[in-house]
């Protein structure tokens, strides 16, 4: 079929929008399925167009092919595609961090419309430099998903909570069984939670450079069949319960860590600050108790107890290729400030940031390019390695933005006028 042709049978009904890359690729005797995804992209855009009646030149000028093939068989990436999305994309630093993973100094690819953002960001960078760089390490890692399962009473629920946390035969089964057809995970841990008749099976992989989070789900079904086979009785609730806890703020995401657990420290002079701040270290120290600590706390924040993490994550999200919807938890982040002889010993604590090399939209496009930017894209030496190179460098850019915030804040009304300066020209 012409690409008109195909137009037509969309607009009468004949075909479905879902239909079109198989149908022009089988027309093409199974040959360029990434050709056929473009093709298709334009035909529905077009059949779009016609409906209501509008161009959309800059979707259609944005396309991002992440289309695949996975062996034999093709993959869109991206259902129903149209184009693409584009977010103009600066750059931030260098950053001098000084981590386990991450050591140097990295330029930070910052996608975003918000106007004093990188300003800001670059002004906490000049801070963490002067002070010699800023420290990192990864505390944990490891993807989680929590399966419900079900059983007659609440006496078989408690005795499946035991068995399973005795790490005893049946745990070993289970494991054996998720890591059984698996190139890279391995299952760390099985947490049990109960519920009444319900218990919540907190599974936690080590997914190396991916996000996991379908590997996670994939393995821990292969263990959920292991402990039906003992419990034939047990109810498969859902494979995914809302322990993980997935794209929500959460305390076991805070307590147990998801994805990587990152601490951040920078030891900064005093007199840097009074110099770059025009206020004095006390004062950032003291507003980061109000803000961060008291403020929040008033608010009944989950786990925002930082000054704003979210912003600077969210650009490096975007321009990296990760899942944006993460933001949620990734952002969770407790930023503290204390004067030692002087100086100020600042930090951040991320819990739950879930980045990926691997895997997701990471590996096609601009997103490729600033992971390169970064020197994490693709698989690390050691599987896991560039992952939490990536979250330290995300980490450390997040606690420079905070650091730069709280000065502007401490400093009267400079975070207003800034903002209108660099947004409006005024």
């Amino acid at each position: 079929m012409q690409d008109g042709d195909i137009l037509r049978a969309l607009e009468s009904g004949k075909i479905k929008p879902r239909e079109v890359e198989e149908i022009i690729w089988k027309g093409n005797r199974q040959m360029d399925w990434s050709g056929a995804n473009r093709r298709a992209a334009l035909i529905r855009l077009r059949f779009l167009e016609r409906k209501l009646g509008k161009k959309f030149q800059n979707i259609e000028r944005c396309y991002i092919d992440n289309s695949t093939m996975k062996g034999d068989i093709p993959v869109t990436g991206t259902e129903q595609k149209i184009g693409g999305a584009s977010t103009p994309l600066g750059v931030g630093g260098p950053i001098k961090v000084n981590g386990e993973y991450a050591r140097g100094l990295f330029f930070l690819p910052v996608a975003t419309n918000e106007a004093a953002l990188i300003a800001g960001l670059n002004r906490g960078i000049k801070i963490i430099n002067e002070a010699g760089g800023i420290r990192t390490i990864v505390t944990k890692s490891g993807m989680s998903r929590a399966p419900a399962v079900e059983f007659p009473n609440i006496k078989t629920a408690m005795e499946v909570c035991q068995d399973i946390s005795s790490k005893g035969e049946l745990y070993k089964k289970m494991k054996q069984a998720a890591e059984s057809d698996s190139r890279v995970s391995k299952l760390l841990d099985i947490q049990p939670f109960q519920m009444g008749r319900v218990v919540h099976l907190r599974f936690t992989f080590d997914t190396g450079d991916s996000m996991g989070m379908n590997s996670a789900t994939k393995y821990s079904a292969n263990a959920i069949r292991v402990l039906r086979e003992k419990y034939h009785f047990m109810k498969l609730i859902s494979l995914s319960a809302n322990m993980c806890s997935d794209k929500k703020a959460s305390h076991v995401n805070v307590l147990l860590g998801r994805g990587k657990s990152v601490e951040t420290e920078v030891t900064v002079p005093g007199k840097l600050i009074k110099r770059v701040y025009g206020v004095k270290p006390e004062d950032i120290v003291r507003l980061n108790q109000i803000k961060n600590m008291e403020g929040s706390a008033l608010s009944g924040t989950v786990s925002g107890f930082n000054a704003n993490v979210s912003n600077t994550l969210a650009a490096l999200f975007v321009a990296t290729g990760q899942d944006c919807a993460q933001l949620v938890e990734s952002a969770s982040g407790f930023t503290r400030a204390e004067m030692e002889k002087g100086n100020i010993v600042f930090g951040c604590r991320f819990p739950s940031l879930e980045v990926a090399t691997v895997g997701g939209g990471t590996g096609f496009g601009t997103a490729k390019e600033c992971l390169e930017m970064l020197g994490c894209s693709g698989p690390g030496e050691k599987p896991g390695d560039n992952a939490k190179k990536l979250a330290e460098i995300f980490a450390a850019a997040a606690t420079a933005q905070d650091l730069n915030l709280l000065g502007a804040e401490a400093h009267g009304f400079e975070l207003a006028d800034s903002h209108i300066k660099l947004a409006r020209g005024k």
